[in-house]
């Protein structure tokens, strides 16, 4: 069944997966919205929902452009078009500590846990 949600393929997860936008700065969007009388924030709010979904929902990776169209991480090796600039992206997103559960999407409490506290699956 397909879906008009954004996917794509994360390769730390080893699945396409739904994307989603980096959070919102709440610390910057009340600085704007107090000294520049709200005209700041609506701006930010309009660059930010334009800014492309581009960041996996369980593990916060984030998905280079293009990538969908794999579907094993094999592939992406194989494909002579890939660079080795994004290679190296994809290498370095690799080795970041996971921010969200694998397993529930739960947002982690700190990068080093081992177990997620809500599902209790070992991360």
């Amino acid at each position: 069944m397909a879906t008009r949600n954004p996917t794509g393929y994360c390769p730390r997860c080893g699945q396409d997966v739904l994307l989603t936008r980096k959070d919102i700065d709440w610390g910057i969007a009340i600085l704007l919205l107090c000294f520049t009388g709200g005209i700041g924030l609506i701006i930010y709010l309009v660059i930010y929902y334009s800014k492309p979904q581009d960041r996996c929902i369980h593990c916060n990776t984030h998905i280079l452009s293009g990538s969908s169209q794999y579907s094993q991480p094999s592939q992406i090796s194989q494909n002579k078009s890939i660079s080795s600039k994004d290679l190296q992206k994809v290498e370095h997103f690799e080795s970041e500590q996971p921010k969200y559960c694998p397993f529930c999407g739960e947002q982690l409490k700190s990068s080093n846990v081992k177990f997620c506290s809500h599902c209790g699956t070992k991360i």
